[in-house]
């Protein structure tokens, strides 16, 4: 498996979810005459929420269990392929039982590739797991905060400048809202 595609899968769907839940329309508006607009770095978030951190943590080593289990179960049919491919070269086998060797070594190739396939969606079904879980989990808090903070629009900026094309340091709400969602963890 590619952890660097992984990686990526995971920051792109990460950063979309974000960015839909940042102009999912409100019902409400603030108290106040004009709309109260902050942006978050949703870079920031992610490297800093500890809840993304413990998630991918816990991915990472099921991930690494996943691995290990694909090589135990991958062992013992590796070497069962080694060994028909060692007795077909050795000249001891006829033809007939060159031809039997070479199917089953193809059986095993397909069975191998159905082991390595069934791992990745399970990797891939607990990345979507953890986007959701994100997800749901910063829509409810975020709601939350910008109620009790008298906000109409929180928005994701990042590197690449996801919602927003400018903003000042006094509309950055990135530490207070870190600290919020990670305070309400403990």
């Amino acid at each position: 498996m590619n952890k660097e595609l992984l990686g990526l899968v995971f920051v792109v769907v990460w950063l979309a979810g974000l960015t839909f839940m940042m102009f999912k329309p409100s019902p409400k508006l603030s108290k106040t005459e004009n709309s109260v607009i902050r942006y978050v770095q949703g870079d920031s978030l992610q490297t800093g929420l500890n809840l993304i951190k413990e998630l991918e943590a816990t991915l990472q080593q099921n991930v690494q269990e996943a691995d290990s289990l694909l090589k135990a179960q991958a062992a013992p049919l590796q070497k069962e392929a080694q060994e028909l491919i060692a007795y077909a070269n050795s000249g001891n086998a006829t033809l007939d039982e060159m031809q039997i060797a070479q199917t089953r070594v193809y059986e095993l190739e397909m069975v191998l590739q159905q082991l390595q396939a069934a791992a990745e969606q399970e990797v891939i079904f607990q990345e979507q797991t953890m986007q959701t879980t994100v997800a749901e989990f910063l829509d409810v808090k975020l709601a939350n905060y910008a109620e009790e903070n008298n906000i109409d629009l929180i928005l994701n900026w990042g590197l690449s400048g996801e919602g927003v094309l400018y903003g000042t340091a006094p509309l950055d709400i990135t530490a207070e809202v870190l600290e919020a969602l990670n305070a309400t963890e403990e």
